[in-house]
């Protein structure tokens, strides 16, 4: 492969564009002290190797999915490697001052007891952003997290570019099916494919966890004894 034709690959390759938006903001001078950690290093690129990463599953729990007008409740994260969750290492706090309405307890399992040893969302997002350093992000339908996440750091940090590597068992099991195919996507639904336990639902830390579990279990359906290369599961998850 020449050199002129790896440069154009380069051009289309979507790990190496998210390489750029992250010197970018290195380079811009407005990424906060804080946050300096998570962008320093460097991104692997797409022939990485998934054995050799490391990953955080994560999940929020929140009020509704308007990050203007809603809340997070709750937020979980769990460290991994590409098949085994260190749950020794997992954190999942419940966010201070929150005022829980009947019909989101009834969806989210939270009552007011549970919020009595509640962290302030500050030092929930400080800690998160600590554990995300050096790892790809792991979500299931990741929208609500990253708008979350986003709209936390344009408030606080006046950040509009916030360029994270995130892997999404969503979008990477919608991948497997043709688009004509009717399918429901749901955590605990596509769960069920792989045979993997059923768990409660809409509990931030075992809906990490759940994530983490399918996203190794998706990574032997897609690679099976094949090398596991980074490219082609981020490919699928945008």
């Amino acid at each position: 492969m020449t050199a002129t034709f790896s440069r154009w690959l380069q051009r289309f390759d979507p790990l190496s564009k998210l390489e750029k938006q992250r010197r970018q903001l290195l380079q811009s001078g407005q990424c906060p002290s804080a946050l300096l950690p998570l962008f320093e290093t460097p991104y692997p690129d797409a022939q990485a190797d998934l054995n050799e990463l490391s990953y955080l599953a994560i999940d929020f729990e929140t009020t509704r999915f308007n990050p203007m007008a809603d809340r997070i409740l709750s937020i979980a994260a769990v460290p991994m490697t590409c098949s085994t969750l260190k749950l020794a290492e997992s954190r999942h706090h419940f966010i201070a001052r929150q005022a829980v309405k009947h019909d989101t307890a009834a969806i989210n399992h939270i009552v007011p007891e549970m919020l009595q040893s509640a962290v302030a969302l500050d030092d929930v997002m400080n800690e998160l952003f600590i554990l995300m350093r050096g790892k790809i992000v792991i979500a299931h339908g990741s929208r609500i997290e990253k708008r979350f996440i986003n709209h936390y750091l344009a408030v606080n940090y006046k950040m509009q570019s916030f360029p994270l590597l995130w892997l999404d068992t969503l979008k990477i099991e919608r991948s497997f099916v043709s688009a004509e195919q009717q399918q429901n996507y749901q955590l605990a639904t596509v769960r069920r494919s792989y045979q993997l336990p059923e768990y409660i639902s809409h509990n931030a830390l075992i809906d990490a966890i759940a994530a983490g579990e399918l996203f190794a279990a998706q990574i032997i359906r897609l690679f099976g004894s094949q090398r596991k290369k980074l490219g082609e599961v981020y490919r699928r998850s945008l």
